[in-house]
């Protein structure tokens, strides 16, 4: 019966290919045109390079997508345009930040926006994105600090001078999350433009406790000084909190199944906030067709905390969890000036794409982490009778305990940094097939 069975599927998908085929071979002679977005990375150009370089001639391994590919998608985040990469990979986080892996690589830190190093450790919103570039492999050359697997660099939408047209987005699941995205682009005179992106999404999903919300507001102004100059303001601000789920034990090295439908915290105490304002400024000035300046400048201070449970350990003869936890809140300020001048020039029969840049970086940095600290051992640790909920409340010998988060400081840093970096890069375009750089 089995052998019948597959002979019919073979059969049958012969059968289907076949007729495929002459159906294509019929409608040979009529050529639907196909109009492609995202075969370029943003106006023809790579936006995480400092130069125009046009798709076809980074030499990275790279994806693009696109605002529609995101709005088509219903994509939320960056982990699940990560999920459609190949060569890239998403991790945990510990539930509470991107962290992608670049061809084996893992980082949390390799992210930009609009070619601005943003490393401070939180879920990244999408609503204010024209595209998003994933470039793959090491290349200090083209990154700077960073980048030992590959980045990611999210362009943000400009107001556009010229234009009114406005848009939302409203979403939903059947665990409950909803997100709504707002988008829409003013003409305030002749000259300048207004465009006001606004987010708010209320996070749920299938595991007990989760919930959460993330409300983002991004206006941006860009105005034509003249026929060559162009200034582009924006003010962003972002305000996160969820809960954070550390997942289950493992034994072996793997996740014990029959754990997975308990969460090893509560959402009191596993809990991750984000308030971020962030302060862009680009001026663009075109000196000739083949010669332009951009002045940039980009002011953010960042408060992050993150606190959880997590099972450290599991003992399955007793059925008894092990629990662990800490709280790490950041504060950080970021001053970023960046200046380029891009010179296109004809040596010879090649051509010349100069680069000569500066960028100084100045960061301020205070973070803390405390462990947490259980009354009946005091100590960072307790064991429990695994439950559904888990009782936190009672340890496993059954003696009242309870934990705080403020007693036990295992460390406490505060970090000034200052970087200075002058640049200069030439690609030549020897042929239409060989380029240097």
């Amino acid at each position: 019966m089995n052998i019948v069975l597959r002979l019919f599927k073979k059969v049958t998908l012969f059968i289907c290919l076949f007729l495929t085929t002459f159906l294509i071979a019929e409608d040979s002679n009529e050529v639907e045109e196909v109009v492609v977005k995202g075969n370029v990375l943003y106006s023809d150009q790579v936006q995480a390079l400092k130069t125009p370089v046009a798709i076809l001639d980074v030499p990275q391994t790279l994806s693009i997508v696109t605002d529609e590919d995101i709005r088509k998608q219903g994509i939320r985040e960056i982990g699940d345009i990560v999920r459609y990469t190949p060569g890239v990979n998403t991790s945990q986080g510990e539930g509470h930040r991107d962290a992608v892996v670049f061809r084996g690589v893992r980082s949390t830190a390799d992210f930009y926006q609009d070619g601005v190093r943003d490393d401070v450790q939180y879920y990244r919103s999408l609503y204010n994105v024209d595209q998003v570039e994933i470039l793959r492999g090491p290349n200090a050359l083209l990154f700077g600090r960073g980048g030992t697997g590959g980045i990611i660099n999210r362009v943000t939408k400009k107001a556009v001078i010229g234009e009114q047209f406005g848009s939302f987005d409203l979403g939903a699941d059947d665990f409950g999350s909803t997100d709504l995205a707002l988008d829409y682009n003013i003409q305030s005179s002749e000259n300048s433009a207004l465009r006001i992106n606004v987010h708010v999404d209320a996070l749920e999903n299938h595991r007990d406790f989760y919930d959460g919300d993330r409300v983002g507001f991004n206006p941006t102004l860009r105005v034509a000084l003249s026929e060559d100059t162009i200034l582009d303001l924006s003010y962003e601000n972002a305000d996160h909190e969820r809960m954070i789920d550390r997942g289950i034990p493992t034994a072996n090295g793997v996740p014990v199944k029959g754990l997975k439908s308990i969460v090893f915290g509560t959402s009191d105490l596993n809990i991750t906030t984000l308030e971020a304002d962030i302060f862009r400024g680009s001026l663009t000035h075109n000196f000739s067709e083949t010669s332009k300046g951009i002045f940039s400048i980009t002011s953010s201070e960042f408060e992050k905390l993150y606190q959880n449970l997590y099972a450290s350990g599991y003992d399955a003869t007793a059925n008894v969890v092990t629990l662990d936890g800490y709280r790490d809140p950041t504060e950080r300020e970021n001053f970023i000036i960046s200046g380029n001048l891009i010179n296109e020039v004809q040596i010879g029969s090649t051509t010349h794409t100069i680069l000569i840049g500066a960028e100084m970086i100045d960061t301020d940095n205070k973070n803390h982490r405390y462990d947490s600290y259980w009354s009946t051992t005091q100590k960072d640790k307790e064991s429990f009778n695994v439950s559904r909920p888990l009782n936190i409340g009672v340890n496993s010998a059954g003696v009242s305990t309870g934990v705080n988060f403020n007693t036990k400081l295992k460390s406490k840093t505060t970090s000034d940094i200052e970087v200075t970096s002058f640049y200069i890069q030439d690609q030549i375009d020897v042929s239409d097939r060989l380029k240097l750089m």
